[in-house]
């Protein structure tokens, strides 16, 4: 009986952990250049190999993601309001390395490069209302 009811108040207090923290993103302090040619990103089909002038959002998404089309809908949105922003996509259904190496456990994933190509910050799930933007605006992007 105490087992299972211990059973339960974790398992509730993991998807109230995971519901609270799904979407809300977190700061990269070391910057890694991202080779977007390497990773195979990709724009309606065609390969990406520069980061935008001001910074890219790149979304990390596979074939039977729900919520991606939606997710590339919004940075759609934000890449045309935003002079110098680039939207590029990676599809990891069969890029299992690249889900290693970038430590992404589930999808959409979204990471907004700088300029240079720089990892500045990563959002896992959908990313929250306004966040892409308010990280955009840090990065001097309006």
């Amino acid at each position: 009986m105490y087992l299972a009811l211990g059973l339960l108040g974790l398992t509730l207090a993991a998807g109230i952990f995971y519901k609270v923290s799904a979407g809300r993103g977190r700061s990269i302090q070391k910057s890694e250049v991202i080779d977007l040619s390497r990773i195979g990103a990709h724009k309606n089909g065609s390969p990406v190999s520069k980061p935008g002038k001001s910074a890219t959002l790149l979304l990390f998404s596979t074939e039977y993601c729900g919520q991606c089309p939606g997710v590339r809908r919004s940075l759609t949105q934000i890449e045309k309001g935003s002079a110098g922003v680039l939207q590029a996509e990676v599809d990891l259904t069969d890029r299992l390395d690249l889900a290693a190496r970038f430590n992404i456990s589930q999808t959409p994933t979204v990471f907004i490069l700088n300029a240079l190509g720089e990892l500045t910050f990563r959002v896992s799930g959908v990313p929250k209302q306004g966040l892409i933007q308010q990280e955009l605006t840090k990065l001097g992007i309006k």
